[in-house]
């Protein structure tokens, strides 16, 4: 299968590095977070797949978490790495994670399932499901739509990314057919969160590995 929608998106990433890693702080899922650690224990192993310049492995870290963030970008990679020097990265594509099974007490997949084709995402799934401990929790943010599309944006300084949309009941069925039991999944507009955020769904859900 050619993966140009990956390379092609990564060089997007490395491209726009700086100015990405400046925009990106205004774009986090604040609650989300929250939620996801709600959820962990004491110290839990963090896995953040698509961790881009370390915006969310740099909280982790200041909640007392160990963390590894892996990506393919690597300019992106480079800023995480000055940013969170607590954490581990790694230059991984997240279709072939090379981490021992039962490795982590939690997965982060933050807007990164979305960069695959909509075949891709079950086999990803089920190596997130490998990789967690027992009880293990996942969380995924994905964009709520129908298709697949390459996209330009301001947050892209218009350069253009590939995206798959979701809808909930399809994530749903994805996540319980790998085996996960999904303990919340929801919608919200960004809009909602900020008079100067896009008017754009996402979908929210965590899952647990019985």
């Amino acid at each position: 299968m050619s993966d140009d929608h990956v390379k092609n998106t990564i060089a997007v990433y490395d491209a726009m590095a700086d100015k990405y890693a400046k925009k990106l702080n205004d774009y986090a899922p604040l609650p989300e977070r929250e939620k996801f650690i709600s959820f962990l224990p004491n110290h839990a192993r963090i896995l953040d797949v698509g961790c881009g310049p370390g915006r969310d492995c740099e909280y982790f870290i200041k909640q007392g978490f160990e963390v590894v963030g892996v990506d393919l970008s690597d300019k992106l990679l480079d800023i995480a790495k000055q940013r969170v020097p607590q954490a581990s990265f790694y230059k991984l594509d997240l279709r072939s994670l090379v981490f021992h099974p039962n490795s982590f007490d939690g997965i982060w997949a933050c807007a990164s399932l979305l960069h695959l084709k909509r075949e891709e995402v079950p086999a990803v799934l089920s190596i997130f499901y490998a990789l967690l401990k027992p009880t293990g929790i996942l969380f995924v943010l994905v964009k709520e739509d129908s298709g697949e599309a390459d996209v330009t944006e301001e947050l892209s300084s218009q350069l253009s990314r590939h995206f798959t949309y979701f809808r909930r009941k399809e994530l749903k069925i994805k996540l319980k057919d790998v085996g996960f039991e999904v303990e919340e999944l929801y919608s919200y507009n960004e809009k909602d969160r900020g008079s100067d955020h896009r008017d754009l769904c996402w979908i929210s859900s965590i899952s647990r590995k019985p």
